[in-house]
């Protein structure tokens, strides 16, 4: 999952935006530049946004509601929210220590198998797995959707015999088509990372 990390340069965090109690306006423009921020996905499934999507600020430690700053705000699909096991892990420990918000130790952690699922990368990492279960990532109908859209684009580029640079330029020219990111990367053995990662700023001289 891609979406995870957090920035300390974050707009959201230099405007001091926190989600607050019949704020409606405040709420949105909350909601608004998480989106932005997440390149228009779903933080906890990894789904192109779409106008038509519900989407919420999703508060991931949920005991903190009204309490919080931009530290445990997410954009997520409202259904991914109801995925989130949130009594049954209420004190699990990766609410202390948040590694899935560093890319690199969430990478190191958990890992996306080709085939569908995510997985701990050591099977002993027990807060790993319960970090998996808690979000949902390898619910029941996530998975389905995951292994759906990407059978249908693999059979789209084979049918199509596209190399790597046409594929990529399908995504750039169909970004809804970018859904399930990890998996794709995965799956199709592509570079994705132009549409997620943020370009190098220039260095002050």
């Amino acid at each position: 999952m891609k979406f995870l990390t957090k920035n300390k340069d974050s707009a959201v965090l230099q405007q001091g935006l926190t989600y607050q109690k019949d704020k409606s306006k405040n709420n949105q423009r909350l909601r608004e530049m998480l989106i932005s921020e997440q390149k228009n996905f779903c933080a906890y499934t990894e789904k192109y946004l779409n106008g038509m999507d519900t989407v919420d600020v999703e508060h991931f430690d949920s005991s903190l509601k009204y309490k919080d700053d931009y530290f445990n705000y997410y954009a997520v699909l409202s259904k991914a929210n109801q995925y989130k096991k949130d009594e049954k892990y209420k004190d699990a420990p990766f609410f202390k220590n948040r590694f899935f918000q560093n890319k690199d130790e969430f990478d190191f952690r958990v890992r996306y198998v080709k085939g569908g699922d995510y997985e701990e990368v050591d099977l002993n990492d027990t807060e790993a797995q319960e970090l998996i279960d808690f979000l949902g990532f390898n619910h029941e109908f996530l998975h389905r959707d995951r292994k759906k859209h990407i059978k249908r684009l693999d059979g789209l580029f084979k049918d199509a015999n596209w190399n790597t640079e046409k594929q990529i330029e399908y995504f750039q020219q169909n970004r809804s088509e970018l859904s399930f990111l990890t998996a794709l990367e995965v799956e199709l053995e592509l570079d994705l990372s132009k549409f997620y990662q943020n370009p190098p700023q220039p260095h002050d001289s």
